[in-house]
């Protein structure tokens, strides 16, 4: 039983290694390095989700795969984004959010067959964090509605993980997953607003990548196999 637990569990190996490497690689400026450890972060996991098919059914399979592959496209966006300025740099990031929002339609289509509901508390902590972050990213004026709507669907998203926690399935894992992406993301445009100097750019995007990295791999291991 030990055994089969860790040959599910085998893209571990290689997918943590790759999630610190990527973190301390933006946060020491080795900018190639972040590129490609970060790059086989979706794969990693996505391999994962191919080598396991056999323990669940072909559509849940199949939307995982998609959910990231929307990661792995955003992921090459967002790090293009993070090497532009100006308008380049935000067209960039709207081409990340739009892919981004495959891999959280991905993700709630599966909250949702397992039975996830809204609850109050996460819906209202989701709400509210999103709501500040649009606050603060529009900078007094009106909100991106591509990055608004990628914000609505990771709010979503995380409102459903995080009721998880309690009765009838307690799936803890998803759970912090959820409250993590919606740290990861709040990081972004916290760090884009005070992140001034080099040093405070390297903790945004140390906090930005750790809670990333674990997020998308709890959800994925939490959510891979039918309730």
């Amino acid at each position: 039983m030990i055994t089969a637990a860790v040959r599910s569990r085998a893209d571990l190996l290689a997918y943590v290694p790759a999630a610190v490497t990527t973190t301390a690689a933006a946060m020491a400026g080795r900018s190639r390095m972040h590129l490609v450890s970060k790059l086989a972060l979706a794969p990693t996991l996505a391999a994962g989700v191919a080598a396991t098919r056999s323990t669940r059914t072909p559509g849940r399979t199949t939307t995982l795969l998609v959910a990231l592959g929307g990661s792995l496209v955003g992921d090459w966006f967002m790090y293009r984004s993070d090497r532009a300025e100006g308008a380049i740099s935000r067209q960039q990031m709207r081409l990340g959010a739009s892919a981004f929002a495959v891999q959280q339609i991905g993700l709630i289509r599966t909250l949702l067959h397992d039975g996830a509901r809204p609850r109050p508390v996460p819906s209202a902590a989701a709400a509210g964090v999103m709501g500040v972050l649009g606050l603060l990213d529009s900078d007094g004026g009106l909100p991106d509605p591509v990055l608004a709507g990628y914000g609505v669907l990771l709010g979503s998203m995380s409102a459903l993980a995080m009721g998880e926690g309690g009765p009838p399935r307690d799936r803890r894992g998803v759970v912090l997953g959820g409250a993590l992406f919606l740290l990861s993301d709040a990081a972004i445009i916290v760090g884009q607003q005070c992140a001034s100097t080099p040093a405070r750019r390297a903790v945004a995007d140390g906090v930005i990548l750790s809670t990333y990295t674990a997020a998308l791999a709890l959800l994925v291991h939490g959510l891979r196999d039918d309730v």
